[in-house]
Order: structure tokens, then sequence, then C-alpha cells
């Protein structure tokens, strides 16, 4: 498998030791590092957040 530096940087990766092998990893959360914001059409407002990469709604004060 990869190296650690070489995984998708918006996922977390969870390492899986292999003994006498090599380390493997496996995906994790969702950093939900490149969002959208969602407007209301009559007021231009951000009501949401979406995450294209895992597809979640996430609110509209971006605290994540």
């Amino acid at each position: 498998m990869a190296d650690i530096a070489e995984l998708d940087p918006r996922w977390e990766w969870i390492e899986i030791p292999n003994l006498g092998g090599l380390t493997e990893y496996i995906r994790g959360a969702c950093r939900h590092l490149h969002t959208i914001e969602v407007r209301a059409a009559v007021t231009d407002e951000v009501v949401a957040h979406l995450c294209p990469d895992c597809d979640t709604q996430l609110p509209a004060s971006k605290g994540v």
C-alpha cells in the first residue's frame, strides 16, 4: 500500500499494522476540505454547506 504521505488528504486514514508485512491504511472519515455553499434564493443567505466528496450536508456555520 502507499505511504501515508501519498494518501488522499480529503480523508482521515487509519493505520492497520500487518505483522511481518507492509503497513496498510483504510479510509476513515471525510475531512470536508472542499465544501460548497448553499444559498437561499430570496435572501442570498448561506443556509448550509455541502461536501461533494462524501455527499454530506453541513450546517451554515461551517465549524467542522
